[in-house]
């Protein structure tokens, strides 16, 4: 084992030793400029290093202390650390700790630029937002949450419905263009239909077309102000002409014939093919060309099919609360080929659907075009002279009768006044003679 003070003495050596071998800066106080080859780094000063091991031993300098002779080491034998290896250790000492002060730097750096990072961070205006919130794929499946129905008080709930009632009415059709039906044979003949139904089930009579508003539907639509309506009465004023000019006064004769229903929730009555089918076809077109031509949009997009409609189950929704959910075409299977009636198109009508309908059954008009009529000849001066002197003539009868009727009135009055005047004067007198008598 190497002793104590042996090995102390060793370690100031290697200190003397690389204080000498360290480079001088020129502006360095301590000495003058080391040599080149010591400033090029660990293997110049290793070189100097070499050249100082041939040289006698000298003094250390400032320190004080002498440099031991190589000889006086091996006290016990083992060979002392050359100055070569004593450089290396020291090379080696400086290269850690030059590492670790540049691991300490770049920790430095790094924890500088971190905290300017956040700072910046702060700043920003999503510095809270949560990343996985605002970059999460949003259509990815979420977990299952069982709805609750809110409880809401009896006010809430009538106001909701009220708001999904108006929503639902909005656009729904609340006026048309109907063919009434005037024929008594095509309305007796359905009416007795419509007793043959119910009398096989009592409960679609709430589902019966009343016989006074039997028609033929030619073109739906909604008109939601009474300025909407009176446009839509101005276009269908404006199609007299139009119809007038396709019909060519000749009439148009309509036969219904057979019975079918629609997905069995609507009743009614076919007209049978024929080109008079084919020309109310034309005139719903027409009707329909002219509303939108004046902005009113109609309701029809499905192909135009006439029918005369008997009965449809929406007429009664609580018949579905009672179990009648379709019409059965066997109750009306006697009639799937009997002839109806004809039926001479003489009048179009624009009806509301929603305004209180007439003492007949048939729905409220806002306006009629009557068609199909034939005109004659524009009468004469002389008939009209005629006809001005007729017109007088029966005005002054009318007064001389109603005169005549007046006077006789008036006789019969004052001979009912006469004798009821004579009674009471008699009476008058009796009670004046009874009174003289008291006397």
């Amino acid at each position: 084992m190497v002793p104590r003070t042996l090995w102390l003495r060793t370690l100031r050596s290697a200190r003397l030793v690389a204080g000498a071998a360290a480079p001088l800066s020129p502006r360095s106080p301590l000495g003058p400029r080391a040599p080149a080859a010591e400033r090029r780094g660990p293997r110049g000063a290793s070189v100097a290093m070499a050249a100082r091991e041939r040289s006698p031993p000298r003094r250390a300098g400032s320190h004080g202390l002498e440099a031991e002779a190589p000889g006086e080491a091996g006290e016990e034998g083992q060979p002392l650390p050359t100055s070569s290896q004593l450089l290396q250790q020291t090379d080696g000492r400086q290269i850690v700790e030059r590492k670790k002060k540049q691991r300490k730097k770049r920790k430095e750096e790094s924890r500088c630029l971190d905290d300017s990072v956040r700072c910046l961070m702060m700043e920003m205006p999503f510095a809270k937002a949560d990343i996985e919130d605002e970059f999460s794929n949003k259509s990815a499946a979420k977990p299952y949450v069982k709805k609750t129905r809110k409880r809401t008080t009896g006010r809430e709930s009538e106001e909701d419905n009220l708001i999904k009632k108006k929503k639902k009415n909005q656009d729904k059709p609340n006026y048309f263009i109907s063919v009434p039906i005037t024929n008594p044979k095509i309305t007796d003949t359905i009416q007795l239909l419509q007793d043959k139904i119910i009398q096989k089930d009592n409960r679609l009579s709430k589902a019966m077309v009343h016989c006074g508003s039997l028609h033929i539907t030619l073109s739906v639509l909604h008109l939601a102000s009474e300025e909407a309506v009176d446009n839509a009465v101005g276009a269908f004023m404006a199609s007299k002409d139009l119809i007038e000019e396709l019909l060519q006064g000749k009439p148009l004769d309509l036969s219904f014939q057979g019975t079918d229903h629609f997905r069995h929730q609507v009743g009614f009555v076919k007209l049978t093919d024929s080109d008079h089918v084919t020309t109310l076809s034309k005139i719903a077109d027409i009707v329909r060309k002219i509303f939108k031509e004046k902005g009113i949009i109609t309701g029809d997009d499905k192909a135009f099919q006439p029918h005369l409609t008997f009965m449809k189950l929406s007429k009664s929704p609580r018949l579905r609360k009672q179990g009648v959910k379709r019409i059965d075409p066997a109750l009306f299977e006697n009639f799937k080929n009997h002839h109806f009636g004809d039926e001479s198109m003489k009048r179009l009508d624009l009806c509301s659907m929603l305004k209180k309908k007439q003492p007949n059954g048939y729905y409220h008009c806002e306006s009629s075009i009557i068609v199909g009529e034939k005109k004659g000849p524009e009468p004469d001066d002389a008939e009209l002279l005629s006809l001005s002197k007729r017109l007088v003539e029966n005005a002054v009868l009318k007064a001389v009768q109603q005169y005549l009727e007046e006077t006789q009135n008036k006789n019969r009055l004052t001979d009912f006044e006469s004798p009821m005047k004579a009674e009471e004067a008699a009476i008058g007198n009796s009670k004046e003679s009874e009174n003289d008598n008291r006397k």
